[in-house]
């Protein structure tokens, strides 16, 4: 027995004839072993410039939080109890500044279906700091809700006209008078007639008519007196850069805030959670409270998609993750926005029905036949796509 009670035959390996052990042999086995435990660490611990997205929490806003805290709260009116649910549905992103992904976990993202893998600049980009892109998430957020507020008062009937208020102007129209807070009226294209404004719908379907470059009058609210306002129409944006404007008519180059003319308003009481992509959720879920009976039938809904102040449907990012995560929380329908059907298809959940919706009337619709079993009624992604 050598010294330490460990013999020759055990660090060879136990093998036979008492052979003295290879130097070189042991030297390389040593190296792998360390190579080894150092990829290993360097797998565990070096940041990649990379995010992933993954299914993340649901919550029906027709219920309460782990908290006990009600999810959404309508005031102003009498709401009405509903059953079933209206699942908002989430993303959980991983790789962002705080939260870095490793070389183990962007491989387990590749080789699973219901997980994404993104440049971080797509979704965090390095000129941001992580509490500036929690605060735009929220900012967004918040928006969101407020867009909900009307479109679901506009859509039910319990309000008929919006309030539009400028909250800035663009550059290109920094020689107008128009001031922050200043509430738009009408608008009096040069040579026409003057139009009272009182939806966004109206505001928008009017600009489309008025080419750009047109000298317009805005008759406005300020502090109480009526006031009118000249500028220039601008041509709208090409933003898909096609060459194409991406709408007919013109723009004001001014930014709008809109609200219902109503007492009623809702909360969601929900901090953590960032992004526009909640809205139609919301606003169906505002419809459903405020209305008589039950819209869903007791069935289980999740749905995702932003939603303008005049009840247009957005697309979003991560459905296929909001899908997979509806799916994991039971839910058996899904609402999709119509512009994101080319992601949806080939990725529904087993057992999931999807309806593609354009307008928070579709959503509602969709809503209503679902409840009623009328599945046969929903408009598909595969008809959208076959239209296109």
């Amino acid at each position: 027995m050598t010294e330490h009670g460990i013999s020759p035959d055990h660090l060879s390996g136990g093998s036979s004839g008492g052979r003295r052990p290879r130097p070189r042999a042991l030297i390389l086995a040593v190296v792998g072993a360390i190579a080894a435990v150092g990829l290993v660490v360097a797998g565990a611990t070096v940041p990649i410039n990379k995010v992933i997205e993954a299914p993340g929490p649901t919550w029906n806003v027709l219920s309460q939080t782990p908290e006990g805290q009600e999810v959404l709260t309508v005031s102003g009116a009498e709401s009405y109890p509903a059953g079933g649910a209206l699942r908002m549905t989430t993303v959980s992103v991983s790789g962002c500044p705080g939260h870095p992904v490793t070389f183990f976990m962007l491989v387990d993202a590749w080789l699973d279906d219901d997980k994404a893998v993104l440049d971080r600049d797509e979704v965090c980009p390095d000129s941001l700091s992580q509490e500036e892109v929690e605060q735009e998430g929220q900012a967004q957020m918040t928006s969101s809700q407020d867009a909900a507020v009307v479109a679901a008062l506009m859509e039910s009937g319990l309000a008929t006209r919006m309030v539009l208020t400028v909250a800035g102007v663009s550059q290109e129209q920094t020689s107008t008078s128009l001031a922050e807070g200043d509430v738009l009226e009408s608008i009096t294209p040069e040579g026409g007639t003057t139009t009272t404004i009182t939806t966004y719908t109206e505001l928008r379907e009017l600009l489309t008519t008025i080419p750009a470059g047109t000298p317009v009058t805005l008759g406005v609210t300020r502090d109480g007196h009526a006031v009118d306002v000249g500028l220039t129409t601008l041509a709208p944006q090409d933003q898909d850069g096609d060459g194409q404007a991406d709408s007919e008519g013109s723009l004001l180059g001014v930014y709008l805030s809109a609200s219902a003319d109503s007492d009623i308003d809702a909360e969601v009481a929900l901090s953590d959670v960032g992004g526009p992509s909640a809205g139609m959720m919301f606003a169906l879920g505002i419809i459903d409270e405020l209305t008589p009976g039950d819209m869903t039938g007791g069935q289980d809904i999740a749905g995702t998609g932003s939603i303008s102040f005049d009840g247009q449907v957005g697309a979003i990012g991560g459905i296929r993750q909001k899908m997979a995560g509806a799916a994991e929380a039971g839910s058996d329908y899904f609402l999709a926005p119509a512009s994101n059907c080319a992601e949806v298809e080939g990725h529904v959940p087993e057992g999931m029905t999807v309806a593609a919706v354009s307008t928070l009337d579709e959503a509602v619709t969709a809503v209503e036949a679902i409840a009623s079993g009328d599945t046969q009624a929903l408009t598909t992604c595969e008809s959208v796509l076959a239209a296109d």
